[in-house]
């Protein structure tokens, strides 16, 4: 297992955690412990999440970019989905810098907002995350009532959940 770069930063909190990030594994250690429980929990914390890279590194995705590099194609996609699919009432969707969330999207406005990081990405994975929000517009909670209208537009759902995921790691 080949371990990727570690940035390590103490605080004073009461739980140490760790994040992948563009494939760094980034660890906040809690500062009230021992040093000897620190270096544990930067041991265990870099060793889970170095699995979940190497999990990561076993999906194979395209070299190239995907075709939805513009806010223009990424409505381009909506539209085609929601007519084919849905029919919601949406005003726009545009890329928007989000590091944490794949989608969001506002039931007032209509308005839904994609990760920047999916700009270029995998068509498959892109057409499920504007399929999540596009189905928030009818459905606010993720209840058997939306997997169900998520699964209208993209039956393989639960593997391209798998894939993102991924795709976030890598």
């Amino acid at each position: 297992m080949k371990i990727p770069r570690v940035v390590v930063e103490y605080r004073d909190k009461k739980n140490s955690s760790g994040k992948v990030v563009d494939g760094i594994i980034h660890l906040v250690i809690s500062s009230r412990l021992t040093p000897e429980e620190r270096e544990e929990h930067i041991r265990k914390l870099t060793a889970r999440l170095s699995e979940k890279i190497n999990w990561a590194r076993g999906y194979q995705f395209s070299q190239e970019e995907g075709p939805v590099k513009t806010d223009q194609e990424l409505f381009r996609l909506a539209e085609t989905i929601n007519k084919a699919y849905y029919n919601f009432e949406f005003t726009n969707i545009s890329f928007h810098l989000q590091r944490s969330t794949w989608g969001t999207c506002s039931l007032k406005s209509r308005q839904i907002y994609i990760s920047h990081r999916l700009i270029g990405a995998p068509l498959e994975l892109l057409w499920y995350v504007v399929t999540h929000e596009l189905c928030h517009l009818a459905e606010a909670s993720h209840n058997k009532r939306f997997w169900n209208l998520v699964s209208k537009a993209c039956p393989n759902y639960e593997q391209t959940r798998k894939a993102l995921a991924a795709y976030g790691l890598r």
